[in-house]
């Protein structure tokens, strides 16, 4: 399984998040590339995307938007998941927040099935390169159910969307 995992804006956040999420989707044997959205020319060769970006205005920046309207049909072929990194996530956690959150994507959602979304507040642990033996590592923590204790409460939200959408993938590519 050959994923895209993309990302738009310019605070470094969803570049961070991408990054996690490439890294656990490696961690369970896929073949991931990583670029920022302005990087991709094409999403030919890859069975999925995965997009996302930070939330600026009560929805996706302008770059983001533009991917998805250039890739709109391709997009519509292929398993398509997006995340999105607010900030202000950490405080607000209510289900009239979950709401207005909800809208921040409605019109992703509106040019293209998603399968699923992921919502994080950006503050993620950077470890720089993966260390020899981080995918066994992984997998045994996933297994044994000790992400929680092991991660920072974002990077474990991170990690377990991941590995969720990696799960939905895999259903939906063997079809």
């Amino acid at each position: 399984m050959k994923i895209l995992v993309t990302h738009a804006g310019t605070s470094g956040l969803s570049a961070s998040v991408a990054e996690r999420v490439a890294r656990v989707l490696t961690g369970l044997g896929a073949e991931v590339t990583v670029r920022p959205m302005s990087g991709v020319s094409t999403i030919k060769g890859f069975s999925a995307v995965i997009a996302g970006c930070q939330e600026q205005g009560g929805g996706w920046v302008p770059e983001a938007m533009e991917f998805v309207r250039r890739n709109q049909s391709a997009l519509g072929k292929k398993p398509f998941a997006i995340f999105t990194v607010i900030p202000s996530l950490g405080t607000d956690k209510g289900a009239e927040s979950r709401m207005v959150i909800m809208q921040y994507t409605a019109h992703v959602r509106g040019m293209v099935h998603t399968v699923s979304e992921g919502f994080f507040s950006g503050e993620t642990e950077n470890r720089g390169a993966p260390q020899p033996g981080e995918r066994s590592k992984f997998k045994l923590r996933l297994l044994l159910g000790l992400l929680r204790e092991v991660e920072t409460r974002s990077n474990s939200e991170i990690e377990t969307w991941s590995a969720q959408v990696h799960e939905k993938l895999v259903k939906l590519l063997a079809k």
